[in-house]
């Protein structure tokens, strides 16, 4: 499992990665970064029940890959595949739990559980 807490107790600094590789565009093959759907701060782009703790039910995850719930990590996964058609990370990256860690981060601010960064 990667290194992310879904109870949002993950260290700045995983946090800040996250937002890094959120940003950037070369993870995908078609110039999309994380940011290019969601807002460069995480809060937009999301549906409704993005304000429920993970897992949670995601539209994309239901409709495309018939999933339930999703973690965030699977979320993750889930973008790479479709949106940023890439190929998924490495289950056990550091990436992975960065980008994890900030989708957390982003849930809790949108539903006014977390500080800024």
């Amino acid at each position: 499992m990667p290194s992310y807490d879904e109870n949002g107790n993950n260290p700045k600094s995983l946090i800040e990665r996250g937002e890094e590789l959120y940003n950037n565009r070369s993870l995908s093959t078609n110039g999309l970064s994380c940011a290019s759907c969601h807002g460069t701060d995480g809060q937009s782009g999301y549906q409704a029940t993005f304000n429920q703790p993970f897992p949670h039910p995601v539209a994309m995850g239901a409709n495309m890959f018939g999933m339930e719930t999703v973690h965030a990590d699977e979320m993750v996964q889930l973008c790479m595949v479709a949106p940023m058609a890439a190929e998924p990370l490495d289950w056990e990256s550091e990436d992975l739990a960065a980008l994890a860690a900030y989708v957390v981060n982003a849930q809790q601010r949108l539903a006014g559980e977390a500080d800024g960064q």
